[in-house]
């Protein structure tokens, strides 16, 4: 599937990601209007937490936070500060999750939500999962304090939700540095250095632990109002437009594609034309959201699977059935009873 990410001129991050790091700034002692004012932001834009602000201006606050902050890596002081309420609907839809792996799947799908500095990624190993982070302008000089500050803060929201969460690893791409105290604080794991990728190495077995604040029913109204969120966003890439619209029908029964057109502006032809460009097609996109919402509701294990082919747009639990065993090679039943016996052991 195409990169859903808005490209660099485009790219915005949420007022409340601006927010949390503002407010992180404030407790470490920094002058929030001398913040601002530096990097031409205004108290007006931030109001709103669903508002945008563009991604070149939170860079300069970035850039700004790095020049003040007396520490060995200020981005990790800030990661260590940085609290997940101002996060709006996107920390607590995480937090809400039934357990870690489904919080990954969210992190995932709505990512964008936060901002679009950089593009969140999962790689699956045998024993372990890396949590990577591909940041726009890897260059950049505020890069490396952006991206600290983002996996401590990764760090900070996790350890409460599971009582057993460690680390098997964490790397850089930065040199090594000569004072590794601050890293070992947050990480607490073996580091690596000049590494290809920003990451984070989990063992696997945790994705299947059930999260100490999950709430179904609070994810279910957050994962609708994300879904809505998502489809406004502007993007670049007209896939991850499709993908919003999708999961917002698909909460209503069968997908429409003539109307997922008009909401577009777009004719269903010239649709299948642009979305071909991107390399993919509207039946690909539809069969995608509809088999990553499938498995985390089974994960989920509290709809029977005919009420889950229903919430998918169905007409008939056989064809969820079907469709189920081509993507998976089994049944919503056997998938269920695999992930119950894997979380069990």
């Amino acid at each position: 599937m195409p990169n859903p990410l808005a490209n660099a001129t485009q790219a915005s991050v949420s007022a409340s990601l601006t927010q949390a790091v503002l407010h992180a700034a404030s407790r470490l002692g920094l002058d929030r209007q001398a913040l601002l004012s530096a990097c031409g932001l205004q108290e007006q834009q931030l109001i709103d937490p669903d508002a945008r602000v563009p991604f070149s201006v939170q860079e300069r606050l970035w850039q700004e936070l790095d020049c003040r902050l007396q520490h060995p890596e200020p981005g990790l002081l800030l990661g260590r500060n940085l609290t997940p309420g101002p996060f709006s609907v996107l920390s607590y839809l995480l937090q809400s999750s039934a357990t870690l792996g489904d919080a990954l799947t969210a992190a995932l799908r709505y990512q964008r939500l936060g901002g679009e500095g950089g593009e969140l990624q999962v790689e699956e190993q045998d024993t372990a999962l890396l949590l990577i982070y591909r940041p726009l302008h890897p260059e950049h000089p505020a890069t490396r304090i952006r991206v600290l500050a983002m996996l401590a803060c990764w760090v900070q929201i996790t350890t409460p939700l599971l009582d057993d969460f460690h680390l098997l690893g964490a790397q850089f791409r930065h040199a090594e540095p000569t004072d590794l105290a601050p890293y070992q604080d947050v990480f607490a794991c073996p580091l690596q250095f000049s590494a290809r990728d920003y990451a984070i190495v989990l063992p696997r077995t945790l994705c299947q632990r059930p999260l100490m604040q999950a709430n179904p029913p609070l994810q279910q109204l957050l994962r609708q109002h994300a879904e809505a969120l998502l489809a406004r966003l502007p993007s670049a890439s007209l896939s991850a437009q499709v993908i919003g619209l999708l999961g917002e029908q698909l909460a209503h029964g069968e997908p429409d594609r003539g109307e997922l057109a008009r909401k577009l502006n777009l004719s269903e032809r010239t649709l299948q034309r642009r979305l071909a460009e991107e390399g993919c097609s509207y039946q690909q996109l539809l069969s995608d959201t509809r088999r990553q919402l499938a498995e985390q509701h089974l994960r989920e294990g509290r709809l029977p699977a005919a009420e889950i082919a229903l919430l998918l747009g169905y007409s008939e639990p056989s064809v969820f059935f079907r469709a189920f065993r081509q993507w998976s090679g089994l049944t919503p039943g056997e998938y269920r009873a695999r992930y119950c016996s894997e979380a069990s052991r």
